[in-house]
């Protein structure tokens, strides 16, 4: 019984470190893609601007 119960817990945090480890990526995905994004449109935004 004890060992059952070890095992749900194991297999809890397991599953809790590939959520959180997904989410960071994910988190650093995004904050990368909006810095490309907003870098591109000042961009293009300053090329407009000294036309």
């Amino acid at each position: 019984m004890v060992s059952i119960q070890y095992n749900q817990k194991l297999h809890n945090a397991i599953i809790g470190i590939v959520m959180l480890v997904i989410a960071i990526l994910f988190i650093l995905y995004m904050g990368d893609s909006m810095v490309d994004s907003t870098r591109e449109f000042r961009n293009s935004y300053m090329q407009y601007l000294f036309k």
